[in-house]
């Protein structure tokens, strides 16, 4: 037979049962997911400090990086003033007319019985106010109207001459008639040669490169080698 117990519930001795150790079970699946979440949480906000900070560092390097360049900007434009006087004084350099050289080849390209009596330089100015290339006016004497032909041609040869043009020649005159017409003397009278005007019109130098060789006067000019 199976034994009963007749004692009421309350007095009867507890036994495990399955419920509990389900029970017991749940309790401890829930904290150990507690503590996986605290974990977690812990972590996560160690990741965000970590970043926070990582942020204020990099601001505090940009706001050091922009007061440095406040500070160098006025080396900067100190520079950029230096730069465009530097350009300025070579522009000026390489653009200036080789008066000198010019001097040289005329004493070279004039044929014989031809030479000058005078040499100007004029500049003027375009319509729209701009500079114009510079022009030579000479005038001088000549054994004839070839001679002058002769010295046009061989003008042309300057290194600065782009055009050659007469303005005016005249026959020359015999002793006596030059010393009645001038009162006794004429200093700048050519005598029986013909007299003559040139305009020579003057190419604008161009700006040479900075490591550029200095141009040099052909040997057939009065130059060296």
């Amino acid at each position: 037979m199976r034994p009963v117990n007749l004692l009421p519930a309350r007095y009867r001795p507890r036994t495990g049962g399955s419920g509990d150790s389900r029970s017991s079970y749940i309790a401890l699946g829930a904290l150990a997911l507690l503590v996986l979440a605290v974990f977690g949480y812990v972590v996560s906000a160690n990741q965000v400090s970590a970043r926070n900070s990582e942020i204020a560092a990099v601001r505090q390097q940009i706001t050091q990086a922009e007061t440095q360049s406040v500070t160098l900007q006025g080396y900067g434009d100190f520079a950029g003033v230096k730069d465009a006087r530097l350009a300025a004084v070579k522009s000026l350099a390489t653009q200036r007319i080789d008066w000198e050289r010019i001097f040289r080849e005329l004493a070279h390209v004039l044929p014989e019985r031809v030479w000058l009596t005078g040499f100007d330089a004029q500049a003027g100015a375009a319509d729209g106010g701009g500079d114009i290339a510079p022009m030579l006016v000479l005038t001088g004497c000549a054994e004839s109207h070839s001679r002058v032909a002769d010295a046009m041609v061989r003008m042309r040869e300057l290194h600065v001459a782009e055009d050659v043009e007469l303005t005016q020649t005249a026959a020359g005159e015999d002793e006596d008639e030059a010393a009645g017409s001038s009162g006794g003397s004429s200093e700048s009278a050519c005598g029986g040669f013909y007299s003559f005007g040139v305009e020579v019109m003057m190419a604008t130098p161009a700006p040479a490169p900075v490591d550029a060789e200095p141009d040099t006067v052909p040997a057939s000019l009065g130059g060296g080698e």
